[in-house]
Order: C-alpha cells, then sequence, then structure tokens
C-alpha cells in the first residue's frame, strides 16, 4: 500500500507535464467527429516471456509534436484493461483509438507497470517511431507488440534501478524489450469493428508505423534519456 501511495503522489506531481486523454471513442457511441481530429488506431500487446505472475499492463500511450514545448503537443492516451482490452486466444491486445490532430508526431513511449502483492514495477517500452496523421481520417497503423525478455549485456533495460526491490524482484530492471510492428490489418481492423460497432461501416486507411529501430532506441538510452523511477511510477496511478 505505501508503494502504491508514493506513485499515486508522483503521479500528481507530474499531472501537468502532458495531457491525459481518454479513448476517442467507446463500445456505445454512434458517430466519429474527424473535423477537427482525425483517429489513430492501433492494436497494442506487451507481454513477457516467461511464466512470472508480474504481468506487464500498459498504462499510457505517449505521444508528442516535434519540438513540443507545451503539455498540449504531448499526449498521452490512457489504457483500461476493462474497456480496451480483448482477449485473442491466450493474447491480450488493447485496441487503442487515438484523437489527434493532423501533422507529425513522434510515437514516444508506452508506459506501465508490473503488479503482484507486495511489489510494483514500473516499465517504459521507448518507440520513438515517426507517425504522420492526415485530416479528416480513420487510420490503422498497425499492430505494435512488445515482449519482455532477460537483458544482455548493455542493452536498454525495460524499466528503471530503483526503487532496486521492486524493480529486481518484477524482472523489469534486468529486462529488456523486443518491439515489433506488424501489418495485421485483416485480423485487426475485424476486431476494432467487432468490438466498436461505429466503426462498421467507417473508411480505415491503412499506413503501418515503420519497422523498430532498436539501434536508434539504444543511442538514445545510453544518452542519458533513461527514464526516471518518478517518471515511471507515475503510470502505476493512472491506471485508476
Amino acid at each position: 500500500m505505501k508503494r502504491f501511495l508514493g506513485a499515486m503522489s508522483i503521479c500528481v506531481a507530474l499531472a501537468g507535464c502532458a495531457t491525459v486523454n481518454r479513448m476517442a471513442f467507446d463500445k456505445e457511441a454512434k458517430t466519429i467527429d474527424t473535423s477537427e481530429k482525425s483517429v489513430v488506431l492501433m492494436a497494442l500487446e506487451v507481454s513477457r516471456s516467461d511464466d512470472s505472475r508480474y504481468v506487464p499492463m500498459p498504462v499510457l500511450v505517449k505521444l508528442e509534436q516535434p519540438n513540443a514545448q507545451s503539455k498540449e503537443e504531448r499526449q498521452n492516451f490512457a489504457l483500461s484493461a476493462l474497456s480496451d482490452v480483448v482477449k485473442e486466444g491466450d493474447r491480450t491486445v488493447y485496441l487503442t483509438r487515438m484523437a489527434l490532430k493532423p501533422g507529425q508526431y513522434k510515437m514516444g513511449e508506452v508506459t506501465g507497470s508490473a503488479i503482484g502483492f507486495p511489489f510494483v514495477g514500473s516499465f517504459v517500452v521507448p518507440l520513438l517511431m515517426d507517425l504522420n496523421v492526415k485530416p479528416n481520417s480513420i487510420t490503422y497503423v498497425g499492430r505494435l507488440t512488445a515482449k519482455l525478455r532477460p537483458r544482455q549485456g548493455e542493452e536498454f533495460r525495460a524499466g528503471p534501478v530503483i526503487p532496486l526491490i521492486d524493480q529486481s524482484v518484477t524482472g523489469l530492471s534486468g529486462g529488456t524489450w523486443d518491439v515489433t510492428t506488424e501489418d495485421l490489418s485483416e485480423k485487426d481492423l475485424a476486431l476494432f469493428r467487432s468490438n466498436f460497432p461505429v466503426l462498421t461501416t467507417a473508411t480505415i486507411e491503412n499506413a503501418p508505423l515503420p519497422p523498430f529501430d532498436r539501434a536508434a532506441v539504444q543511442r538514445w538510452w545510453e544518452g542519458g534519456m533513461q527514464p526516471t523511477a518518478a517518471a515511471q511510477a507515475a503510470p502505476v496511478a493512472a491506471s485508476k
């Protein structure tokens, strides 16, 4: 409980850093208005390579415009385990629906937590992927998959080192992410349409994200841009 309350206080302290949004529409929506903001659809999987009980749960998808200075230029989208998740066999897939003003963005990272009493671990999946949002559009950008595995050598960490015990026990400080992007439009759009009826007759464009550039992320990480423990603890509270 103390760890959770600590994460809550950090979340409050960082609330002004970005605009936190809900998804663009829900299961009850009747229409989608793209006159001011377009909608980006992305399927997201975050998992681990072992059978640990500390299951990584994504909480925020973070994007920002080039040279972002204000919180309006940094857009975070909150994920809900209740309304955004579908099961695909033994896989858990998050169906993200992000409303964004047209323009260029950097899909920066996915943040989240791995919780198993009494430990709470936090993680960041760094992406650094370019995204172009066209006006008046609904666009599917692919399925993003991140799988946690033990890190080798100096590979970027899946989470911060501190707090030492929580991050070690949950496997996040000693892990790294294997990230892939795939165009699974036939499968994923069937999932989106079956779960969000408003998309049934919508015209959806297809513009897959670029491949994950592990070398670029490694350079970013080695350049001192590793997420701090405070920045990563915030998503633990944001899931509530």
